[in-house]
């Protein structure tokens, strides 16, 4: 016996999407976007940064020094930050940059003063680095503005 409904859904065209060329085009987009963007690591703690003469733009650095200005911190001269985690105490700091130095070999530390910090912290703290081993670094500071 046949059934006059079963007839009709046999003939019927079924129209199907197929998701598998769209999903491959969105990852090549991710992926392309991805890496042709450059990432301007820029820190959130606020600082007026040095003027220099001849400074050039650093591509790489493994970590971060900041020292900031004010009355509180460590040595009462102002917080100091490794990337972005605030250090308690001078001591702290050295633990901090033994810990990378014994990660990576040859880390590169940037260590980014603002322009009011007394020499005598910047000197302080490249000291601490000096003497953990670590023999690769830079201070940060913004090229000189023509003043007229």
């Amino acid at each position: 016996m046949k059934f006059r409904g079963l007839d009709k859904d046999k003939n019927k065209i079924r129209a199907n999407v197929d998701l598998t060329p769209l999903i491959d085009v969105v990852f090549l987009l991710l992926i392309f976007f991805m890496l042709s963007t450059t990432f301007v690591v820029q820190s959130s703690i606020q600082i007026e940064m040095p003027e220099a003469d001849g400074s050039t733009e650093l591509e790489q650095k493994d970590l971060s020094i900041t020292l900031a200005y004010g009355t509180d911190g460590p040595d009462g001269g102002g917080k100091i930050y490794v990337n972005k985690d605030e250090v308690a105490s001078m001591n702290e700091l050295s633990e901090r940059l033994a810990a990378e130095l014994e990660q990576r070999p040859e880390v590169f530390v940037l260590i980014r003063p603002d322009a009011r910090v007394e020499t005598r912290r910047l000197v302080r703290v490249l000291g601490i680095a000096s003497s953990v081993g670590i023999e690769r670094y830079g201070i940060a500071a913004q090229p000189l503005t023509e003043e007229e």
